[in-house]
């Protein structure tokens, strides 16, 4: 694939980077697990695919070149490596998608046969005499292609990979279909894209070494290289960690919602706690933060912010005017109307107007919309809040 230009050498780094970072976050997984074949193979494909990007950024960066062979080696290097993740993520999802019995012997034939595949190109690449050749080659394609030793040699290896891409494609597809967590669903569609533009990146470079033999110029432009080649690298890497990343942004997502709802009910909370300070187990102090920014025990604060505020509407309702509560008794689903009655009820005790003996208020006064659960009753307290916030 192109990495010499900017955006691509941009995009080479980031995927290099990715797949060292999955596979640095999947190495103590293989430690605890290393019976687990599928695991091995994933940190094999996250391995391969990270040493064939900088493989690849090192052939336009000669400065980083280390050893005096490297550059003679670095697009065999290259190749190998991505036979080896091609045929690596062929092994895993083999493993993913059949049960363990029938996985096993499938997978061993596929890992003699990749094996076996790079030890043939090792030695094509011998036979070629490739190693001078190729040292001043700025793709992984273009050097000498009209030489049809070396374009039968790219053929296969492009040809390989396709095969590759398009089996990682299938058992992606069927693996996607019986996944029953989303965020595993979701990688395996991720990984299915990404292979189907991998092997429309192997038929784009066929195509290239077509036009090269027949004498037309077939020379790619960026884009098309850039999309199917790095896009498609950097939608694997995300399909195959997501699942385990995943839920992990779920669980923030439903923290800062929580968190957001404790917020907009604290302007209620804390006019409900002024006038009935009783209502409160942990009043607020000037110098404690806990109830702006609890940093442990959200669920449990935030449930008992709800309940102190029940407590509170059911303290207060005395203190409505008989003639408001019929009037919000029939208003009383609307959350604007409920709010008002709250501040009139809080203006009315701090006024201190004594509270009526019996109240004709509604029962929905103090459980709002009828919720079902605690979900229910949070979603429309906050919108009590708000609305009790628009009317000061």
């Amino acid at each position: 694939m192109l990495i010499d230009s900017l955006p691509s050498q941009v995009m080479g780094w980031a995927c290099a980077a990715a797949a060292l970072a999955a596979f640095l976050y999947n190495l103590p997984v293989l430690l605890r697990s290393r019976r687990d074949p599928a695991v091995l193979a994933l940190c094999v494909y996250f391995l391969c695919s990270s040493v064939s990007f900088l493989e690849q950024l090192n052939r336009v960066t000669p400065t980083t070149t280390l050893l005096p062979w490297h550059q003679h080696l670095a697009p065999l290097v290259t190749e190998v490596a991505v036979v080896g993740f091609t045929g690596a993520q062929t092994v895993f999802m083999t493993y993913w998608s059949h049960p363990p019995d029938a996985a096993r012997p499938r997978a061993r034939r596929l890992v003699a046969a990749w094996v076996g595949m790079a030890v043939l190109l090792v030695t094509l690449h011998a036979a070629l005499g490739l190693d001078g050749r190729r040292l001043v080659a700025d793709r992984l394609s273009t050097a000498d292609m009209r030489d049809p030793g070396y374009a039968a040699y790219l053929y296969l290896f492009f040809g390989v990979c396709a095969f590759g891409q398009l089996e990682t494609a299938r058992l992606s597809w069927r693996y996607m279909k019986i996944a029953k967590r989303s965020w595993l669903g979701w990688g395996m569609g991720a990984a299915m894209l990404g292979a189907v533009l991998s092997f429309s990146h192997c038929g784009l470079r066929c195509w290239e070494i077509t036009g090269e033999l027949s004498g037309s110029d077939a020379h790619l432009p960026d884009a098309p290289d850039w999309l199917t080649g790095d896009i498609g690298t950097v939608l694997k890497v995300f399909g195959w960690t997501v699942p385990a990343w995943g839920p992990s942004l779920g669980r923030g997502s439903r923290w800062c919602a929580k968190y957001r709802a404790y917020l907009r009910l604290r302007p209620l909370w804390l006019a409900l706690y002024r006038a009935v300070p009783d209502i409160v187990l942990d009043p607020p102090l000037p110098y404690r933060l806990e109830h702006l920014l609890p940093l442990r025990d959200l669920d449990y604060r935030l449930y008992r912010r709800v309940i102190e505020i029940r407590d509170g509407q059911r303290a207060l309702r005395p203190y409505l005017p008989p003639g408001l509560s019929r009037h919000a008794t029939a208003l009383l689903s609307c959350a604007e109307a409920e709010a008002y009655a709250l501040s009139v009820a809080i203006r009315e005790k701090g006024a201190g107007r004594a509270p009526e003996v019996s109240t004709t208020v509604d029962s929905r006064t103090d459980s709002g919309s009828r919720s079902s659960g605690l979900q229910d009753d949070i979603a429309w307290l906050v919108r009590v809040a708000d609305a009790f916030v628009r009317l000061r």
